[in-house]
């Protein structure tokens, strides 16, 4: 027999032991919404570079031009630090067709962000793709544009004519790592400014006469290619076209480039705007593994339109290559490795037993995502799957997503045989402070699994205890279990219910950025914040709830850090769990990297709880560091000793009877447990301050007790 099952697991966990922080697929297009929604809410994620919103999308054509596109079918995606992961390169397909001609106002995708992550996807312009002969002296259309720092593309395909890929600086910075992947156009097809490494990129050359590059490069780098291979798709392009030319001060190299179809014998083209900086080329192969010729190859280059002009060194030894490397290229100011990001997890090796599919855990994996024949079926986060509804007979391969959520390698493939089992109902409490990990996939465990939960408190925060909850039916509230322990094992054979609690005794000040985000961002781009960042609001509806912890209840001073180096005061609402909204405003400070201090009077109450910060009437707000807490009223809570009967205190006002009514709250309002006529027991009670109401007819007391 099969039960019914209820979980609420965290799905944002704190950062544990594991070398990858476990973190579900934060948006499967198709299954969670369309990439509209995705979209918006990746916008609201607070994602940051040590913890990317992972957007997944299944193998299939999406029309993106036409769903989230302007009216010439350009999609602009704004959300910094987000992963756009596609099942397969070949297959998974995001489509515009723009209409009206033009660079900058066509790209199949605009990313106006940084630190974007792209895997295993096709962004196609339909334009003029195929029609590259008949679509007059202009057919730029792109498929990708970029402003934007610390992008990374591995397995990317773009397909295009001309100005395929556009890339643009954002705040004088552009880095752009590619790893594999394949470009395809017809007239400068990969155009523009910044740092950009290609690392194994197939370019396939789709006209005769064409420009693989058009550079306007004002970095200390440009674009380099390494290790690429250079195609046509018709024979009779080969030797017609060029490495590429200037559009202004460009800066391209070629290294140990495989030239299947090879340029012209000058290899670049003269002038355009304006005479190059830097053109090189070492180590050039044939398709056979042959030195290209390269006898020919231009030196003498002159600006059309500047008149300034260049002899430059174009053929290349060791010694001028080696600089050239991707750490020289891509590291900056702050050592950026992108090749930490693209690594991918191990390959799971899986198997049946009983009604799961397990594999062994791999720290290096964020998450595991599971395909039912072929298909898209659910993502977890740890080593398991159930069959539960799964048809005896379905073919079932796993995948490893690495910390940026990119899939590796295809497990091997299990073909399900029939297993009857028993599963029960999980329930994780909402907890302030920490969050659970926890082995069980899904939302069910089975009958004789080994359930593992592990309280992770937050920075700042220690765990104080589990609280089991009863539930209905058979549950882990009579087994007696030790509530002391983070780590709990429990052998399914019940309902499991149970709610962590943490502290952060000791602690006054509150880091920000720990909080719940909505619609704004985990920021850790202006220096001089404390912690590891602080929240930047966005327009509309965003808001963080900042988790806090006091000792006694009352009246306390408030002090924010923030940072506002707009032109203008900004305001926010304030609103804790004791008390109404009150709406402050932030003045102005000499910049974003200047943090002051401002004060407001609050109530709290007793143990842990939530400060809400929201933005008001839609405007934008400031930057918010962290907050303080100073007593000002407060009632000390009493001492008490350790009761193992709660319910049976000394009262002389009431009578304990058959009719008497026993409650006990957590000090945020959540009923913990109750009784009639019963006293209720401290066992697994985590230590900390609990409320008691008792009721016997139209009397009633209320008290408040500390469990040690």
């Amino acid at each position: 027999m099969k039960k019914s099952v209820n979980i609420f697991l965290c799905a944002a966990l704190a950062t544990s032991s594991f070398a990858v922080e476990k973190r579900k697929i934060d948006f499967v297009v198709g299954v969670d919404g369309d990439f509209k929604a995705a979209m918006n809410a990746a916008k609201s994620a607070g994602a940051s570079e040590s913890s990317h919103y992972v957007i997944f999308f299944p193998d299939g054509e999406y029309n993106i031009g036409s769903l989230t596109g302007d009216s010439n079918q350009m999609t602009t995606f704004t959300a910094s630090n987000t992963s756009l992961v596609g099942q397969s390169a070949d297959k998974t397909v995001l489509y515009n067709k723009s209409i009206n001609e033009g660079i900058s106002v066509t790209a199949t995708l605009k990313v106006s962000a940084n630190g974007v992550y792209m895997q295993d996807i096709t962004l196609y312009n339909k334009a003029n793709y195929g029609n590259e002969n008949n679509c007059g002296s202009a057919c730029r259309h792109d498929a990708l544009m970029t402003v934007g720092d610390k992008l990374v593309y591995k397995n990317v395909k773009l397909l295009s004519t001309q100005d395929t890929y556009y890339t643009k600086l954002n705040g004088g910075k552009g880095r752009s790592y590619w790893e594999g992947g394949q470009i395809e156009g017809t007239v400068d097809f990969i155009c523009g400014d910044g740092d950009v490494f290609f690392e194994g990129t197939n370019l396939v050359m789709r006209r005769s006469g064409g420009y693989i590059t058009a550079s306007q490069n004002n970095t200390e780098w440009g674009y380099v290619f390494n290790n690429a291979t250079i195609t046509v798709t018709n024979n009779s392009f080969n030797g017609t076209f060029y490495l590429g030319r200037s559009w202004g001060t460009a800066r391209t190299v070629f290294l140990n480039t495989r030239m299947i179809a090879q340029p012209t014998a000058e290899g670049w083209q003269k002038n355009m705007n304006s005479a190059p900086k830097v053109f090189g080329e070492y180590n050039s192969k044939d398709g056979n593994g042959n030195p290209v010729n390269t006898s020919k190859r231009r030196t003498y280059f002159d600006g059309s339109k500047d008149g300034s002009t260049a002899t430059l060194k174009t053929v290349w030894d060791a010694n001028d290559a080696a600089k050239y490397t991707l750490q020289n290229v891509l590291k900056g100011n702050d050592n950026w490795d992108p090749t930490k990001l693209t690594a991918q997890a191990g390959t799971p090796k899986i198997e049946q037993q009983g009604a799961e599919i397990v594999w062994s855990d791999d720290d290096n994996a964020r998450a595991w995502v599971v395909f039912v024949n072929g298909k898209y079926k659910a993502n977890v986060v740890a080593p398991s799957f159930s069959l539960d509804g799964i048809a005896e007979g379905s073919k079932i391969t796993v995948r490893a997503a690495n910390s940026m959520g990119g899939l590796g390698a295809y497990s091997n493939e299990v073909t399900t045989v029939e297993a009857n089992a028993t599963y029960y109902k999980v329930t994780i409490g909402e907890a302030i402070g920490g969050t659970v990990i926890s082995n069980i996939a899904g939302d069910k465990v089975m009958e004789g699994k080994k359930a593992t939960f592990t309280a992770q408190p937050f920075a700042g925060w220690t765990f104080a205890g589990w609280t089991f909850d009863a539930g209905s039916g058979p549950n882990i509230a009579g087994l007696g279990l030790d509530g002391s322990s983070a780590t709990l094992e429990i052998t399914a054979e019940c309902d499991i219910g149970l709610t962590p609690s943490f502290e952060a005794k000791g602690t006054t000040k509150f880091q920000a950025e720990t909080g719940i985000i909505e619609n704004a961002i985990n920021e850790s781009t202006n220096a001089g914040f404390a912690g590891t960042g602080y929240i930047n609001f966005g327009t509309g509806t965003s808001t963080v709830k900042v988790p806090v912890y006091t000792e006694a209840a009352g009246e306390y001073k408030l002090t924010m850090t923030y940072a506002n180096g707009s032109n203008a005061a900004r305001s926010l609402s304030v609103k804790t769990e004791e008390g109404d909204a009150q709406e402050l405003e932030f003045e102005t400070t000499a910049n974003w990297t200047t943090y002051v201090t401002k004060e407001a009077d609050i109530k709290l109450p007793a143990g842990a709880s939530y400060i809400t910060f929201a933005t008001v009437g839609g405007n934008d707000g400031p930057n918010l560091d962290q907050v303080e807490l100073t007593a000002v009223n407060v009632v000390a809570p009493p001492d008490s000793d350790s009761t193992t009967a709660i319910g049976l205190l000394e009262e002389p006002r009431l009578e304990y009877t058959s009719s008497t009514s026993v409650r006990l709250f957590s000090t945020t309002g959540k009923l913990l447990r109750e009784s009639t006529g019963a006293a209720i027991s401290t066992n697994g009670l985590p230590r900390g301050i609990y409320i008691m109401q008792v009721r016997d007819g139209s009397r009633n007391m209320q008290k408040t007790i500390r469990v040690k």
